[in-house]
């Protein structure tokens, strides 16, 4: 079991709200992660919500259930847990506003996963966080 643990950062040239807002629309994740669908289970999207994010294709689709912990709005910080038989810990997205029409994202994962050798983790944590980072880039270009 590995523990993989990343923080991806992107300063996005969009209001804050904005982007926080479609942070956390769990569905429309789909729209911007390439090669994900996500279903939610239970839940409207608030706190308690669960929902799987699958990215991936066919045999080689990664299934990754979460639930949402905390929505802090005031705040712009979301902390969801990953309850899923291969993911398993904590996520915590943040927005942080640089001005008016400038933010900055904070994706933070710490997560265990069982099938990945040790060795591996710093590896798996450098290339997710590269992932995260171009997402937030096909985020940004969504709301524009």
């Amino acid at each position: 079991m590995a523990r993989v643990e990343f923080t991806a950062r992107k300063q996005l040239r969009l209001p804050a709200q904005t982007v926080y807002d479609a942070l956390v629309n769990w569905r429309g994740h789909a729209d911007w992660v390439p090669m994900t669908r996500v279903r939610i289970e239970e839940g409207d999207g608030g706190v308690g919500t669960v929902f799987i994010a699958t990215t991936g294709l066919g045999p080689a689709a990664l299934p990754d259930r979460m639930r949402v912990e905390a929505l802090d709005a005031e705040a712009m910080a979301a902390d969801l847990v990953k309850i899923g038989p291969v993911l398993r810990g904590d996520v915590r997205i943040a927005v942080l506003p640089l001005s008016n029409t400038t933010c900055e994202v904070q994706w933070h994962e710490d997560i265990t996963v069982p099938v990945l050798p040790n060795f591996a983790a710093p590896l798996v944590a450098a290339a997710t966080q590269k992932a995260f980072e171009k997402s937030l880039d096909r985020l940004a270009k969504r709301l524009r």
